[in-house]
Parts: C-alpha cells; structure tokens; sequence
C-alpha cells in the first residue's frame, strides 16, 4: 500500500531543474499493468484507513446514528454521542471521513484514466476486470460521500480541478454513480475473481446498483413505495460500460436479478452461521448454538456464500502508525461489553459473559428494537445479545456506562472461546486470539487480545439484502420469502409494510436501517415524516446511567425530530474545508449546522 499510495501525490518535476529517478510520481508510475493491480490494491486499502476509527466509517456511524443503536459508551465518551443525536461536539468531527472518501476517489479516477496507458491484447477481460473495479470503488466512495454530505466537490478526470466546487447530488452526483456501477456490472464477468478475495466482483456492482438506485429514487425524487412507482429513466453520463444512456427501473430488477441467479452466491443454510460466534472454538460451548455444533456445522466464515462485498483485516493491528488500527476490525472492540466494573467490581467480559468478549460498550442495542421485534423470530436472538437474560444475572452495568441497554449487536461483537486466557485478556483472549496462538507463532497485536484480534470482515452486502431490494424493486414475494424461509419463517405476501419489516429484522445491526429510513422519507420530510418519527421514538427507551438506575433516554438538545429535520440526515462538512475557500460558490455549509441556532452543539454528554 505504501508503494501503490504515491500516485496521489503531484509530481514536483515542473518546479524543478532535474528529473526525479528513485522515487515514482506521477510522471513516471504507473510504468506498466502490474502498477495499476498495486494502484488497485491500495485503492481497496482506503476502507483499512476509514477503518482506523469507527466513528469515521460509514458503516458505523450509520448505525449508532439509526434507531437500531445508542451512541452509548461511557459518560466520557461525547463524540459517539453527539452522532447518534445528529450533533456535533467538535469541529473536525468527520475530518477524516472527507479526506479518505477523496483519497478513494483520487485512487480510482487515477485508475480509469491510466488503464489505456498499455497494451491489453489478448489480455481484455484481465483489462475489464480492473477497470470494472474501479468504477465500482469510485461510485463507492462517491455514494458514501453523498449520503453523509450531499452536494459535494466532485470530478471524474485523473486530476481534481483548483477550486473543484460542490455540484449537486441529485442532478449530477447520483446520474454518474448509478453509470459506475453499470459500467462495473456490464465490464466484469461472473466468476472473474475468487468469492471472498476482497475484490469487487459483477453482482456486488449490481447489487451496489440496486441500493444506489433506491436511494435516489426514493430520497430525492421522492418515489415513496417505489413497486407501485413509475420513475422517470435516469440519463446516466457516457462513458465505457454504460450501453444504454437511459436507465430504467426494469433494468435495475434486471440488474438484481442476474446477481441473484448467476453471481455464484448462496443463503447460508443457517441464519446463524453468518456470525463469529458459531466459530469451532467456540460453538460446542454456546448453548444457543450448541445444536449446530453437534450437526457439525460452524461458521461460514470471512468471504462465505452470502458475503457479496467486505471490509477486510489482517492480523497487524497496531496503535503505532498512521493506519495500524484499520487492519483490525475496531467495531468489535468498539461493540463489545462496556469493560469497566460495577459498583461492587464485578466486570463483563470474563467467563462469566461466555462468549462474548470487552469492548468499549459503544453502539448498543435501543430497547425499542428489542420490544418490537416479534418473539418466534429466530433472528432477534440471532441477532441481539440480551445481556441479563442471556447471562442468567451475571450482566454488569458499569459505573461509568452512558445510554447503556443490555441490548448489544451480535453481528459485530467480540467473541471468546472456553480456552481463553481469561487472566490476561492481552494474550490468547478472543477466539481469534486463541486460535492464533495456537497456529502461528505471531504475537498478539500490540501485545493485547482484547484489544487487537477482531477480524471478522465487516459486511457492506451480502445476497439476503439483494433478494429484499429485488421484491422491493418489482412488488414481488418471491425472494422476499426466500429470505423468512432461510429464517425458518413462514411466506407473506408482499407489501410496503412487509418489506421494511423484513429489511428492519433481516440487516438490523449492519448499518443500513438509517439510510431505509432516509429513501422511504424522501428529502425534505420535515418532523413528521417516518424518519423523524422513527429516530424520535428513541425519546424515552429504556438505558442505564453510570450504572445504577433504570433512565429514559433524552436527546442532547431538541430531539431527534427536529434534528432529522433540520439537517435531512446530512453531516456538517468540516469547517476547515469551508473556511479554506470561504466561498459558498466553491463549498457551502449543509443546513442545520454551524448556524444562529445551537442544537447541533453538543458540548458534553447528557445527563440522567
């Protein structure tokens, strides 16, 4: 990655008397097709750097920022807080969000407008495959972008222009997007790349396709039940790929379809197996699962049947660098039980809240999700950790917990194994700590367990979402049914209600619920459209403080609400940004943030 990142950087060679031979540039990288596979890799690498810090990623802070999920952690802990409100306790908030979203969009136009540098005969499809993942990366990183700013600088050429000035989402962003992920869908082939290797792949881009559409469709134009809709074609811009200039809605069910049919994916058999906690190590100790490991069956693993698309880690986390900690899945350690003690020290964590590991108590389940979520579901669960309930008392609320539940993501948190190290949780501590000393003779990342080995990818789609969006798309049951089968459910026929049920249950805890909310809404919803109302809801759930006392959660200035109104869901762009051009021509404030009124302050945490 450090070799493949120089090509961000500008050449210095106009500025100076002789040409610069050691180092590549510009000018003289890439030299030849393997530079652009090195290109590539760092491109992907870009989510390992958003990876550093969780409260950065798209994924997680979607997720504490829905009404799945409490900013929770401990009382000192303002900046999970302040996301989850829709508020801001510091300037450079999201800094680091805007600049990786930029690298990754720098990264992959270098990409495009390099690829035609060499000669690729008898090698096209090796040529179509690269390029078709860097259309996807770009509409990636541009998607991402659009849904936490809106209306963005943005460019499509190897080098951004000076000023490049916001242009808008709607009219212009989203067009180019939705022609990324066509072009990636229609330049790659099925089967092009091995499932789970990282690499984007022709039914992630379009199943990509169909979320970017939904989006779109549904939060700017407004579509409401888009099944029953008749949106008006998108014209995509040209480039190569796109063979149409119109895209339809047909056409996006066509898209989702053939990612359904022919992309090589499968349900896991078992809605479980999807998650770490069915792992060998630790399943035949898990009574919830302990039925599967007498049958034999363990977890599907990183990169299995259903995972379309990923963030993937390694085993080289480290505090020390500037990207260390992105090569860890820091969301577990950020999800994992609130690893202070209670009022009588008695701490979570320990063999006694088998098998799930410390963590930071961040992004706990609202108790709203868990009381109105039906019962003879298996996936509610599956899916949340009832921590009294589960832990038959041996929960501990600690003195230092803020909007703490009991309620904690399964899909994401730390888990442990029976043979732990329970002692030391800086040594063989998580299952995958215990594995690795067990099968490698690499030391613990820096030195610490508990802190260090997570490496469950983190997933951005997987088939179940493409199935639900295709019923969604054409108003059928079809896939809809297959996904309650998978779940042991029985069919129900389709409806706008059914659907965002089914997505509600089916993805709770990946971080998609807020953006549902966003596109069934429509911009502009105002208090009283159902994301508001949703996310207002949380007024009032059940929480912890500081460990003793049953509260009711309250927002950190208006409510949630009038939060959602006022911002449309949309982060602040960095001040930094926009004082450096200090034109709003260039580069202009979202609305709701950073004006006479102050209910995007959030100056501490709340108290209870």
């Amino acid at each position: 990655m450090a070799i493949a990142a120089v090509f961000a950087f500008a050449s210095c060679e106009d500025f100076l008397d002789s040409e610069n031979f050691s180092e590549a540039n510009t000018n003289n990288y890439p030299a030849s097709p393997d530079d652009l596979n090195k290109e590539l890799a760092a491109l992907y690498g870009v989510m390992n750097q958003f990876s550093t810090n969780p409260l950065q990623t798209p994924w997680f802070v979607n997720y504490i920022m829905s009404d799945d999920a409490n900013g929770a952690g401990g009382t000192g802990d303002v900046e999970s807080h302040a996301v989850a409100h829709l508020m801001t306790n510091k300037a450079d908030l999201y800094d680091a969000a805007w600049h990786n979203t930029y690298v990754g969009i720098a990264r992959a136009n270098a990409i495009i407008g390099a690829v035609d540098a060499f000669d690729w005969t008898g090698n096209e499809k090796t040529r179509n495959q690269l390029l078709g993942e860097a259309y996807f990366m770009r509409g990636l990183f541009y998607l991402w972008g659009s849904q936490f700013w809106g209306d963005i600088p943005a460019y499509w050429q190897p080098a951004a222009p000076d000023p490049c000035p916001q242009v808008s989402a709607e009219e212009v962003i989203y067009p180019h997007i939705l022609a990324d992920f066509v072009s990636a869908s229609n330049l790659m082939t099925h089967g092009s790349t091995t499932r789970g290797d990282g690499h984007a792949t022709k039914a992630a881009a379009e199943g990509f396709l169909g979320r970017a559409y939904l989006f779109y469709e549904g939060f700017y134009k407004k579509m409401g039940e888009i099944a029953a809709a008749n949106p008006a074609p998108v014209a995509l811009p040209e480039q190569e790929g796109v063979t149409d200039p119109n895209l339809t809605k047909d056409q996006v069910a066509n898209y989702l379809k053939d990612a359904i049919d022919n992309g090589g994916y499968s349900l896991v058999e078992d809605f479980r197996l999807l998650w770490q906690y069915t792992n060998p190590l630790t399943a035949p100790d898990y009574a919830f699962v302990k039925d599967l490991a007498d049958q034999g069956k363990f977890w599907a693993g990183n990169g299995n049947s259903e995972e379309m698309f990923q963030v993937q880690y390694m085993n080289a986390g480290s505090w020390n660098g500037t990207i260390g900690m992105g090569f860890c899945n820091q969301v577990s350690l950020y999800c994992g039980l609130r690893c202070d003690a209670d009022e009588n020290s008695h701490a979570n964590g320990d063999v006694e809240t088998f098998p799930f590991g410390q963590g930071w108590g961040q992004g706990v389940i609202n108790s709203n999700l868990w009381d109105e979520w039906p019962n003879n579901d298996p996936r509610k669960k599956a899916t949340i950790l009832n921590g009294p309930e589960e832990f038959n008392g041996n929960f501990f609320y600690t003195t230092s917990c803020s909007e703490e539940t009991g309620y904690y993501n399964k899909k994401w948190m730390p888990v442990t194994a029976m043979s732990s190290t329970w002692s030391d949780h800086n040594n063989a501590y998580t299952w995958w700590g215990v594995w690795r000393a067990a099968n490698t003779e690499t030391e613990a990342p820096n030195g610490n367990s508990f802190q260090g080995d997570h490496f469950a990818d983190i997933i951005l789609l997987r088939l179940a979402d493409v199935m639900l969006m295709h019923s969604e798309i054409t108003g059928t049951n079809t896939e809809m049914n297959k996904v309650r089968k998978r779940a042991g459910l029985s069919d129900i026929p389709y409806s706008w209600a059914n659907i965002k049920s089914e997505r509600r249950f089916e993805l709770a805890g990946e971080g998609l619920r807020f953006n549902d909310l966003r596109r069934w809404s429509g911009k502009d919803g105002g208090a009283n459209c159902e994301a508001a109302q949703a996310l207002q809801k949380q007024a009032g759930s059940r929480i912890y403080y500081t460990g003793f006392y049953e509260k009711q959660l309250k927002h950190g200035s208006t409510g949630w609400a009038q939060r959602y109104a006022r911002t449309d869901g949309f982060l602040p762009k960095p001040p930094a940004q926009i004082s450096y051009y200090s034109n709003e021509e260039i580069l202009k404030q979202n609305p709701g943030w950073y004006d006479e009124q102050t209910d995007w302050n959030m100056p501490g945490t709340p108290t209870y």
